[in-house]
């Protein structure tokens, strides 16, 4: 778990309290019935049991199947490279007895990365095949692999407590049938008051720690990122302006929550290679010599080298590193092109562009919104997003209050101005 590393921070007290608290919660029903306890047992070990079937097949399919390699093997049928990554997880997977490639099942979707089910009394795991992102994925194949319930239960330590039967009165996990063994009353609840105070202190301490590091990694740069764009009139609130056209733009093209939150977040961090890079450079009213825009195009790549130092910021990566990137290949710092750039990241270059041309610069005045969404036009950026520009206009105009609109005619000259870039 990756909050281990952070339990130090919590200090003896803390973890021997929500210990205590957590043995003193399983301890004190004394009173139960042995059939309750069964019950309670059962509950828990099928639990568990599913929890760790489910961290196998999720290292499986992050580790094989949400891979570029393994989907390049996979639509140009090289089965060499399969079966020799197949024996491979045979190999290192203990809890896999069989693994092999079939038609996706009816009902199964590609939303999720697996499903598992029962038949049979067997435990079968049905794994998507995807890219490295995550964007592209095998239609009409899947991977079945088919889970040894016995060995997880070795690997549980259930062996002596967990009987699998087709004749056992209990559904377990994934609707398997078996049969629990109970402990004495008072044996059972010592042991598993001790087990639950221990595996309570591990999750609690696990979902805080990585919680708090996950938000403070991610505001704490943030916050960092904006002190420094106060520093400079010219690029104040740069970045927050650029999440929040991101946002707007993100909805309009359908974007699900999850990934709205994400493109806010990476916009929020992706000048953050410009930390270190000297006012001088970032203020110069003229144009730039040779060396200072080699050190400014240079940002990218920084922000990236600066995010990969954070265990929890990795997807946040593509922002910092390829919003310069132009759909015609002139962008930098790879001069990716077309599909080789990611959707979310193309929402963020257009954001990026639109924030600068409307905001005042060292060597000139602020476009206005209708000038900097036409000029956008002849620009190497997706266009499709653009086109979304226009019609996000006046709500623009509302969130960012870049224009002074005061009297009525002002404001008739806006909505006319919108209306004529709108035609064809």
């Amino acid at each position: 778990m990756k909050g281990f590393s952070e339990l130090k921070f919590a200090g003896p007290k803390v973890i021997s309290a929500v210990f205590l608290i957590m043995f003193l919660l399983m301890f004190l029903p004394f009173h139960v019935f042995e059939s309750e306890v069964i019950q309670y047992t059962h509950k828990v070990y099928s639990d568990i049991y599913q929890k760790a079937v489910d961290q196998f097949v999720t290292s499986i399919s992050r580790g094989y199947f949400q891979w570029n390699a393994m989907f390049s093997a996979f639509i140009s049928q090289d089965r060499e490279f399969i079966d020799s990554m197949f024996q491979e997880i045979l190999t290192d997977f203990p809890y896999a007895r069989e693994i092999m490639t079939v038609e996706r099942p009816s009902g199964m979707t590609t939303e999720k990365d697996y499903t598992v089910s029962m038949k049979n009394e067997e435990l079968y795991a049905y794994v998507n095949i995807m890219d490295s992102l995550s964007q592209d994925i095998v239609d009409d194949v899947v991977v079945m692999v088919g889970i040894d319930k016995y060995r997880v239960l070795e690997g549980l330590s259930m062996v002596d407590r967990v009987i699998f039967s087709d004749e056992g009165k209990k559904i377990f996990a994934y609707g398997l049938h078996a049969s629990i063994r109970g402990y004495g009353l008072y044996n059972w609840l010592v042991f598993h008051a001790f087990i639950s105070g221990l595996i309570g202190v591990l999750l609690m301490m696990e979902v805080l720690s990585v919680s708090f590091s996950r938000y403070h990694q991610t505001k704490g740069l943030q916050t960092i990122v904006h002190m420094w764009e106060l520093q400079d009139p010219y690029t104040t609130y740069h970045s927050r302006n650029v999440a929040m056209i991101a946002e707007i733009l993100g909805k309009r093209l359908g974007l699900k929550r999850k990934k709205l939150i994400e493109i806010v977040n990476g916009a929020k961090l992706h000048d953050i290679g410009k930390l270190g890079i000297s006012t001088n450079i970032l203020k110069k009213k003229g144009p730039l010599n040779e060396i200072e825009r080699e050190v400014m195009m240079d940002h990218p790549r920084r922000g990236k080298d600066l995010l990969e130092q954070f265990k929890y910021l990795d997807k946040y990566i593509p922002y910092a590193y390829m919003h310069h990137e132009r759909e015609d290949g002139s962008g930098y710092p790879r001069g990716l092109k077309g599909e080789e750039i990611p959707f979310e990241v193309k929402i963020l270059a257009v954001a990026d562009v639109l924030e600068a041309l409307t905001a005042d610069r060292p060597y000139r005045e602020a476009y206005s919104l209708p000038e900097a969404a036409e000029m956008m036009t002849r620009m190497p950026l997706d266009q499709r997003i653009v086109s979304e520009v226009f019609k996000a206009l006046p709500e623009l105009y509302e969130k960012l209050s870049l224009w002074d609109i005061q009297d009525q005619d002002s404001q008739e000259k806006f909505e006319s101005s919108i209306d004529a870039l709108r035609k064809p």
